[in-house]
């Protein structure tokens, strides 16, 4: 009776322990730093009026810029990865009121010839700015190099020969 309450006793702490370890694994991005942190920015609860999409740019499987009027531009993270989203040629939504939120249950539909739908988990509004940083965190663009200043000559500072 003993061994038995003992044997399910290890059992089911075996099972928390799996799945608390699972549960707390981050996957790391290329420059080192974890996914969540490097996010953590862009968490926003935006919503985007779906007649004023313009253009869309994916930057990974789960991110995307989407470009409204005005050259407006939005940061959307996916739920889950969308493996058509790099290949599609063109965006649907699914929406009940006309917005692209990322509560409700809207969606975007991906796919030529099959019918993917990702709900959006965050969309942020970014800056030109943020925009151009984010192109470069997901290797869509090289960061431009900056050369260092040339040094301003200094009055007095010539050297002097000896013999």
């Amino acid at each position: 009776m003993f061994a038995k309450k003992f044997r399910q006793f290890l059992i089911s702490q075996l099972v928390i322990a799996f799945t608390l370890s699972g549960c707390s694994t981050i996957s790391d991005d290329a420059d080192g730093e974890s996914s969540a942190s490097a996010d953590a920015d862009f968490q926003g609860m935006d919503c985007i009026l779906i007649r004023t999409i313009r253009d869309y740019r994916p930057l990974d499987k789960s991110h995307l810029l989407i470009t409204g009027s005005g050259k407006r531009s939005y940061f959307v993270t996916l739920f889950w990865p969308a493996y058509e989203l790099r290949h599609s040629t063109s965006l649907k939504f699914e929406s009940r009121d006309g917005q692209l939120c990322p509560y409700g249950g809207d969606a975007i539909i991906f796919g030529t010839f099959s019918r993917e739908s990702v709900n959006i988990r965050a969309i942020s509004r970014v800056t030109a700015e943020e925009e151009q940083e984010l192109l470069v965190r997901y290797g869509i663009i090289e960061r431009a190099e900056q050369k260092p200043p040339e040094p301003a000559s200094v009055k007095g500072a010539e050297v002097e020969e000896l013999d």
